[in-house]
């Protein structure tokens, strides 16, 4: 027995499978992850090293460079990036796509361990990360308030992260903008001179008096005592009675030549939120974590927890949120299943007259989107933006068979009895079973595709090709058990009758009928529909290479980030005033909800003329703009303002790269040629406006001051490079002599640094002393000089040659942009010098041959399965006639509405090879069902193509209808489908109606050629045997 039999036969049974399915479905639903996108591995890890106020030359040399050479012997790198900037090292291991990352995170983890000891002594541990979809924040809040920023800090690091830290699922919690707590000793250099005192003095006291040691026990013959050695200093005063030295027996102490304070570290970082001077709390969730269930779980905290302990004046905002756009995106895939279910019952009842037919098919819809998420949680799949697309196309989809089913079974039903309804069912499923088994197929087959497709795209296709395959799979399986089990028992040979029933049955029986003289007619007339149809398809395929090619639609995502550099050497104070302007403008913006500014330290670099700011955007449905729209308007604004370069841009994927749509870099052997070369470069690309503001990492002319010391001179005294550049460095970083905490603390242990107590020059040099081994004291402008100079703001450099890279946001299509960047480089750059695209430009290189990869080999996976249906080398051919003629429509349509060609325009054609086929397929087969009849070709396609209209003209309605929605842009977040909706709403249509007159004719002519031939070896067979 058939499986549609079986089905029937055992009601009971199929209706028990189906609900396994619904109940399995229930569950998942209630239990799978929540993202934005899927979660993938970029294989990329970085390593991140502090040198505390080293300039970028001593950065490259004594830390990056050892670092690269380090790494460079793993095994699978694709390419290593490293970057030098004042006081912090990066660089940036890629790996092969198919390298597993956590093998690479430990072979880098053990390479770095390896020259740990090589590193110099006041760099930080290195830190290794992997550069994931999951790594960054996804909520930002901001601490804010009538206290200090210090007070802030402390807060939100001891109080806010530590409590954020305990909610199941969060990974990690960073501050940005944080001032973190010092205890400063402010010298006085004129009391340490009246003295005779030097740095290194202080240095020693500190050493000496400011101690905590081990004690162990104390034991004798009855008990035994733990000994306390903590000796340290544990207020401000205690530290300022640290004794120096005796002077003619006076205790000269530290409150004698300095000013101690419990204050901040130098404010080398600020943040702020909409204006207000504000800590940032960055949380980010564990691998694999629903995001919106942890971003639900720390407001319940806030509010729980947090908010009711805040101190009076302090407030914690929300700063940006991944939330909200994840729920525009499930409401607008909400608003789409509802419309496609409504669409789909609509249609079946206006086809079919029978409201018992259309609640089978709304019956069959539910169950199959179930039985997809079920399969979704099964493979760990989370519900991101690709796998909602596909379940939004799985909504046109999902229905087409049970249609097919039910509009067979109800063409068969003869009598209302209950044996004949058993009959219908069987027989109705079981002459549309290869069809739809060889349909859904097709799909499967093109979508196994996308396991041997490399680069980050087809990461992300993945789970978009696995909810697609195994849905249809589902819907397959439920069509053929779940629609003939319900029409044995509920279908009817009544039909409903009233005016629209009956009038639109009389039209569509009309339609037939014209749709059989169309056919006869063509038939008669092959070559002129033939040559007609070729030149639509000629047309199309010319239009299809004028398209501009893209990668990733613009999305509204509601929040967004504006780099903001100031000139190169410029302070603190002119960046922060530089952004309160920029600040002023976002508040012009009535679509603006609120901002978080970030600037100095933490950000690229210890440098502090760079600025990010976090733009936030009010819900989609309260606003005038959508985020792509405002972003070139606040550009154009931000341009006109002096005094510094912005960049805005959409949110980056994964933390530590950013977001423009055209990275590139231009790398070479010498940094100054390099320089030289891009001035030349830069200025020609300033010739193609379409490129936008190009965003350049070099900059050679960062103002630096340069320690000279005289090594005869000093060495003859007796003197060490490193004390005076210890004592040099107190004009600078200032020197970090201790540890400190509370009597009663926190459990944070925090720097005491030395420092002048104002802001001193090079003029100052004399103020400064040294001490001789014989006890004499030197001013340190004797043996030491400073040399104002310039220098590289920071070095980067790809595969050990010096690089620079760009950044920007084109308004021409990505491939139109490519094209001019290459253009622009083999017209200025010298030989030596190349150009390398990276991130979104790189993706797009890679994903263009890989798309035409995909497409080639799925048409031949097709053509395997039609084959092995029709049991035919040559039938297969004629269903694949209609791909093409698919092509038409969806490069027209994605003409019409201004797209370029992106992967999900290019997946939505690709889409089409599979979803055309099922309607040459039900005509083929049915035209092979009247031939073995004994009809001939014609009189058995002019039975055939009638017969199956009105099913080929309702699955294709569904769908289409269906993907109207995103098509034409309506609902929430449907920027990423509407390209695939424009290309398969193109294509459906141009398809249909052409392959319903276009297979037929091929069908004739190659069924009449192989008949003839047959004919003619006949004939020759018999003369033969007759001679």
């Amino acid at each position: 027995m058939s499986l549609p039999e079986v089905s029937v036969r055992r009601f009971v049974f199929a209706v028990m499978i189906n609900l396994i399915i619904v109940l399995f479905g229930l569950i998942s639903v209630n239990r799978i992850s929540i993202d934005r996108s899927p979660d993938i591995d970029f294989s990329l890890i970085s390593v991140t090293t502090i040198l505390p106020g080293a300039n970028p030359d001593v950065v490259d040399s004594s830390v990056t460079n050892i670092i690269e050479g380090a790494v460079n012997s793993i095994p699978g790198i694709d390419d290593v990036r490293s970057r030098s900037a004042p006081g912090v090292s990066n660089v940036f291991i890629q790996f092969l796509l198919e390298k597993d990352l956590d093998i690479a995170f430990n072979e880098v983890q053990s390479k770095v361990g390896q020259i740990n000891s090589e590193l110099p002594d006041e760099a930080k541990t290195p830190i290794i990360s992997k550069i994931e979809t999951g790594e960054i924040p996804i909520i930002w809040l901001a601490l804010r308030g009538n206290r200090t920023l210090q007070d802030l800090s402390v807060y939100a690091k001891n109080v806010v992260k530590r409590k954020l830290e305990t909610i199941d699922g969060v990974g990690s919690v960073v501050i940005g903008g944080e001032q973190e707590r010092n205890i400063r000793v402010n010298l006085d250099f004129d009391r340490m001179s009246a003295f005779g005192l030097t740095v290194q003095d202080i240095v020693m006291a500190f050493r000496n008096e400011h101690i905590k040691l081990p004690g162990g026990f104390l034991i004798d013959n009855r008990k035994e005592d733990l000994l306390k050695l903590d000796l340290e200093s544990h207020n401000v005063e205690e530290i300022e009675d640290i004794i120096i030295t005796y002077d003619q027996n006076r205790a000269i102490k530290i409150k004698d030549i300095a000013e101690v304070k419990d204050d901040v570290k130098d404010l080398r970082s600020l943040g702020r939120f909409n204006g207000d001077p504000s800590i940032g709390i960055g949380v980010t969730k564990i691998r694999g974590e629903n995001t919106v269930e942890i971003i639900e779980k720390v407001k319940a905290k806030i509010q729980s927890d947090i908010e009711p302990t805040l101190p009076a004046g302090m407030t914690l905002d929300i700063g940006t949120d991944d939330s909200s756009y994840i729920y525009e995106l499930i409401s607008g895939l909400g608003q789409n299943i509802f419309f496609g279910f409504i669409v789909a019952s609509l249609i079946v009842l206006v086809f079919l007259r029978s409201y018992s037919s259309m609640a089978i098919v709304s019956i069959t819809i539910p169950v199959s989107l179930f039985g997809a998420v079920f399969i979704m949680y099964a493979f760990g799949l989370t519900l991101n933006t690709m796998t909602m697309l596909a379940l939004l196309l799985l909504i046109g989809i999902v229905v087409d068979d049970a249609i097919v089913v039910l509009e067979n079974a109800q063409r068969n039903l003869n009598e209302d009895t209950p044996e004949d309804r058993i009959r219908a069912s069987i027989i109705g499923a079981n002459e549309v079973f290869l069809p739809i088994v060889s349909s859904t197929l097709v799909l499967v087959a093109l979508f196994t595709v996308v396991f041997f497709m490399e680069g980050i795209a087809a990461r992300f296709f993945r789970s978009f090709g696995i909810v697609v395959s195994t849905g249809v799979l589902v819907s397959t399986f439920v069509a053929l058990t779940l629609t003939p089990t319900l029409a044995s028992k509920f279908l009817k040979t009544k039909r409903e009758s009233n005016r629209f029933f009956d009038g639109f049955n009389q039209r569509f029986t009309l339609i037939e009928n014209h749709y059989r003289e169309l056919i006869k007619w063509s038939l008669n007339h092959k070559k002129r529909v033939l040559s007609y149809a070729g030149l639509f398809v000629a047309l199309s395929f010319v239009g299809f290479t004028q398209l501009s090619g893209g990668f990733f639609p613009e999305e509204d995502e509601g929040q967004f980030t504006i780099t903001v550099k100031t000139p190169v050497g410029t302070g603190i104070e002119y960046t922060n005033d530089r952004l309160s302007v920029v600040e002023g403008l976002l508040e012009k913006y009535e679509d603006i909800e609120s901002y978080f500014t970030i600037m100095g330290s933490g950000i690229e670099s210890q440098a502090v003329n760079i600025g990010v700011i976090y733009v936030r955007l009010k819900p989609s449905n309260i606003r005038e703009y959508k985020q792509y729209e405002i972003i070139p308007i606040l550009r154009e604004r931000l341009n006109k303002i002096p005094g510094i370069k912005a960049f805005p841009a959409p949110m980056s994927f994964a933390s530590g790269t950013r977001g423009e749509a055209m990275q590139f870099t231009v790398s070479g052997p010498d940094l100054n040629i390099l320089n030289k070369s891009i001035n030349v470069f830069l200025n020609k690309l300033a010739e193609t406006p379409e490129l936008g503001d190009v965003d350049s990492s070099i900059e050679l002319n960062l103002p630096q001051v340069s320690l000279e010391i005289n090594r005869e001179l000093a060495s003859e005294m007796g003197l060490s490079t490193r004390l005076i550049a210890e004592a040099a460095n107190i004009f600078a970083g200032g020197i970090d002599v201790a540890r400190y905490n509370d009597a009663v603390g926190d459990g944070e242990r925090y720097k005491v640094r030395l420092k002048g107590e104002y802001d001193m020059s090079i003029n100052d040099l004399d103020k400064i002393y040294l001490r001789t081994p014989s006890k004499e004291l030197v001013r340190l402008d004797t043996v030491a000089t400073f040399k104002e100079t310039v220098g590289p703001s920071e070095i980067t450099r790809l595969d050990r040659m010096y690089s620079a890279y760009f950044y920007s946001d084109p308004t021409t299509s990505l491939s139109n942009a490519i094209k001019l960047i290459e253009d622009a480089a083999a017209e200025t750059l010298p030989v030596g010098y190349e150009i390398g695209f990276f991130a979104r430009a790189k993706e797009f290189k890679r994903t263009s041959n890989q798309m035409l990869f995909a497409f080639l080999t799925g048409l031949i996976l097709v053509y395997m399965v039609l084959a092995s249906q029709f049991n035919s080398f040559r039938q297969p051919l004629i269903v694949m006639i209609s791909q093409p003629l698919a092509v038409i429509g969806g490069t027209l349509g994605i003409f019409l509405v201004g797209s370029d060609l992106n992967i999900f325009s290019m997946t939505g054609l690709v889409l089409l090879t599979g979803l055309v086929a099922k309607n040459s397929i039900l005509l083929i087969d049915r035209a092979n069902q009247e031939r073995q009849k004994g009809l001939d070709i014609d009189e058995a396609l002019l039975n055939a193509c009638p017969r199956r209209l009105r099913p080929i003209l309702m699955t294709s309605l569904t769908l289409i209808l269906a993907m109207m929605m995103p098509a034409l842009g309506i609902g929430s977040g449907v920027e990423l489908s509407q390209p695939l909706a424009i290309a398969v709403v193109g294509g459906m249509i141009s398809s249909t109606f052409l392959s319903l007159v276009i297979v037929p004719i091929i069908y004739s002519w190659a069924e009449k050629r192989k008949l003839q031939k047959r004919l003619y070896n006949l004939e020759r067979r018999s003369s033969s045997s007759t001679l």
